[in-house]
């Protein structure tokens, strides 16, 4: 395959500031390059786009392209190479930016392919007018790392498949292409939807990960032991994430601490300790009861902006059924956008 991968990485982090090659392992360089070169090793014809050559020192772009990548500094040539183009680029405008410059240049059925540092969902929706008239044929994927490339760490990759409300952004084609390229350099390929990919691949997959646990937890306690109606149990989860979501939307972390009061949850959560294998729940309590002191006081003083809790689903619905139509369907694309974006 012809691949392109925008932007080297910055190995001034990886390097000097999370000092990955003692904490993690792996040597340098990390990110976008050493995805490069782990897909020219695969075998495959692979350019990386990266306008600046100070980001990575001479040796390490002796390694880049001793391994058989190409090294451009012109966007639109990587564009009309890359089958599939993929984005270790920076947060923000950047992205979108690069994706709406080398769209036109694309070889047709060409993939766009995010990292971490854009949803699908949001970069589809920001090349959607483009994508529904002069360019249908190119698909949106993802090609997350979901782990820094070139650390031991990073054995897999997250690709966006058909999203949850049913959207295709890629053709099955486009998807398998995907995959194809992933197994090639010996990782695991996980489709996922694409407007999932972000919760499980991104660095908040720290908070997925407790979060599910949590639930896990208190579903196998309401079930096995408190003999509680499924149904019970899994509106008491809707309603506790959706109210600690819509308070980070409204107030932020700080205003959140303030609205649950942790002392009130350790207490609160302590009589849900009903059998010894719940060590979720024993860390969590551990980590309430010795908060940082400087958050707490300031979380004292945070406000607890109006918030209006409600089932984000049944919103939806109710929107759809009254509204209907265009009106509808705008509103519900800007509200999307917004949980993507900031």
């Amino acid at each position: 395959m012809k691949i392109s991968v925008y932007g080297a990485g910055n190995q001034n982090l990886y390097v000097n500031k999370l000092n990955l090659p003692k904490n993690y392992g792996g040597e340098p360089p990390y990110g976008g390059s050493r995805m490069a070169m782990e897909f020219a090793e695969a075998g495959h014809d692979v350019i990386l786009s990266e306008p600046n050559k100070n980001i990575l020192t001479e040796e390490m772009w002796k390694k880049v392209e001793e391994s058989g990548v190409k090294v451009v500094s012109d966007d639109i040539e990587a564009a009309k190479h890359g089958e599939i183009c993929i984005f270790f680029t920076p947060f923000g405008k950047r992205t979108i930016e690069i994706a709406k410059n080398i769209l036109p240049h694309l070889p047709e059925n060409g993939i766009i392919a995010n990292t971490c540092t854009i949803s699908p969902v949001v970069l589809y929706t920001a090349l959607e007018v483009q994508l529904r008239t002069k360019r249908k044929d190119v698909g949106i994927s993802s090609m997350h790392p979901a782990a820094v490339p070139g650390t031991p760490q990073h054995n897999h990759y997250v690709i966006s498949g058909i999203s949850t409300d049913g959207k295709h952004y890629a053709t099955e084609e486009q998807i398998k292409k995907c995959v194809e390229l992933a197994e090639s350099a010996n990782k695991k390929a996980y489709v996922v939807p694409a407007d999932v990919s972000s919760t499980v691949a991104d660095m908040g997959s720290l908070v997925t990960a407790v979060a599910l646990a949590g639930v896990l937890d208190y579903y196998s306690v309401g079930i096995d032991i408190m003999g509680a109606p499924e149904k019970m149990i899994e509106q008491q989860i809707i309603m506790t994430l959706q109210t600690m979501a819509s308070l980070v939307e409204t107030s932020g972390v700080k205003g959140l601490l303030k609205a649950i009061n942790p002392e009130l949850i350790v207490r609160s959560a302590s009589s849900m300790h009903l059998r010894k294998e719940q060590k979720d729940l024993d860390e969590a309590l551990n980590i309430l009861n010795n908060l940082n002191e400087k958050l707490l006081r300031e979380s004292q003083n945070a406000a607890v902006n109006p918030t209006t809790l409600v089932a984000a689903q049944a919103l939806v619905k109710e929107i759809r059924t009254l509204i209907g139509g265009a009106a509808a369907n705008g509103a519900i694309k800007r509200s999307m956008k917004k949980l993507f974006t900031d």
